[in-house]
């Protein structure tokens, strides 16, 4: 589970800390940042890959001359705040100790590269609650431009690691070294563990209306091969059912049945069909309907990512069906190893939210006439568990009470 997300100079943060619980929403303006620790998310889950820095700020093409990475927004021109020499990013992380969980900290400082120069790695380390030193750290006084050296965890002592590209990862690199320490290989692939499952929903209602092959059973991050990834959970014992279920809650539809038609190709589009004989395609479906269907499958499909990150959760849902999405992604969570960032605009997702996931909340703003961004657990705002017990959030956020207090605060307006 990823407990925290440090941004230092990434896109309009200069120090910002995020804390994350299995749910965790964030809401704020436009051009707040919210899409930003999407990015930082991106990045992170780049090196899990084994990609290059180059590759994961840019973009990555399979040998067959097919995209498989479609880099960060900006590329290596805009991912640091203000055209810094260099961002960092560090997340907090727990992984299995034995009889108890453990607490690991991976940070990683990039040099982005400017006037053709390729990106290069300048700092990076691992830590690991319980270990006297690193897991591994730079050798500054042995490196240069194009290579650095790591010191290494070793039983009885550290010792001086053999030199790795800067333009890549180390920690993707340390996976791959069969040389190297046991320890230190085990605690970068769950270092990598902790960071390659992740998903990136940005649902279109054009992806999701599209026929897909059965046996496609990946939903795509703009909601790709949804029929197919429904089929799949509706042929499962129990699946129809959990599906018609959902479905009678967030609509008026009396539907019985999932239909899956093929077309010429063999490609499936999904049907609903009601007890009165109506039958509803893909194609004319809602919007919400179908990114809310989206929203099942990706946390019902086949082997479901620990961590989404969903851009705008509630867009499409009626507000009196808000509550139904707050039901399933907190039943997804409840499950000890599953987490969900999401974003919102909507005032009303506040309301529905239960005590436990307003503890998680937060909200992404920027001062006035202040270029960075900030980060503040809703909860901790001046005064807020005072308000929330006599005002409806939503009425808070409305009023512009959220972004108001943050900004006091920021100046030392506020007294205890």
């Amino acid at each position: 589970m990823i407990t925290k997300l440090r941004l230092q100079n990434f896109k309009n943060f200069k120090d910002a800390e995020l804390h994350l619980g299995r749910f965790t929403l964030l809401v704020g303006e436009n051009s707040s940042g919210k899409s930003n620790i999407r990015d930082a998310f991106r990045f992170l889950h780049g090196i899990s890959r084994g990609y290059s820095l180059a590759d994961i700020l840019g973009e990555k093409w399979g040998s067959g001359g097919e995209i498989q990475w479609t880099g960060i927004r900006g590329g290596t021109r805009e991912v640091a705040f203000r055209g810094a020499s260099s961002f960092a990013l560090e997340v907090t992380f727990l992984v299995e100790g034995g009889k108890s969980e453990k607490e690991a900290v991976y940070r990683i400082e990039v040099d982005p590269g400017v006037s053709g120069n390729a990106p290069r790695i300048i700092d990076e380390r691992l830590t690991v609650q319980g270990e006297n030193d690193p897991i591994f750290r730079p050798n500054r006084e042995v490196s240069s431009r194009d290579k650095f050296r790591l010191v290494l965890l070793k039983a009885g002592g550290k010792r001086l690691g053999e030199a790795f590209l800067n333009q890549q990862p180390a920690l993707s690199q340390l996976v791959e070294a069969k040389r190297l320490s046991s320890d230190v290989r085990k605690w970068a692939e769950e270092t990598m563990g902790a960071l390659s499952d992740l998903r990136f929903l940005d649902l279109s209602p054009e992806a999701m209306r599209r026929p897909s092959l059965p046996g496609q059973t990946v939903l795509g991050d703009r909601g790709e091969n949804l029929s197919s990834v429904l089929q799949s959970i509706y042929n499962q014992p129990s699946g129809k059912d959990i599906l018609v279920e959902w479905l009678h809650e967030l609509t008026p539809m009396d539907a019985k049945e999932f239909e899956f038609i093929p077309d010429s190709t063999g490609k499936i589009l999904l049907t609903l069909v009601e007890k009165n004989g109506q039958r509803t395609s893909g194609y004319s479906a809602s919007d919400g309907t179908l990114r809310f269907l989206a929203i099942i499958a990706a946390f019902l499909g086949p082997k479901p990512a620990k961590l989404h990150f969903i851009e705008e959760l509630d867009t499409g849902l009626h507000p009196t069906r808000l509550h139904l999405l707050l039901q399933l992604v907190e039943q997804y969570v409840a499950n000890g190893d599953r987490q969900i960032i999401a974003t919102t605009h909507s005032p009303q997702f506040l309301s529905v939210l239960s005590e436990q996931a307003l503890q998680n909340a937060s909200l992404v703003y920027r001062l006035e006439n202040q270029p960075d961004a900030h980060i503040s657990r809703i909860i901790d705002l001046y005064d807020a568990r005072r308000l929330f017990e006599q005002y409806d959030p939503a009425e808070l956020l409305t009023s512009g009470w959220m972004e108001n207090t943050a900004t006091f605060t920021s100046n030392g307006e506020t007294t205890s």
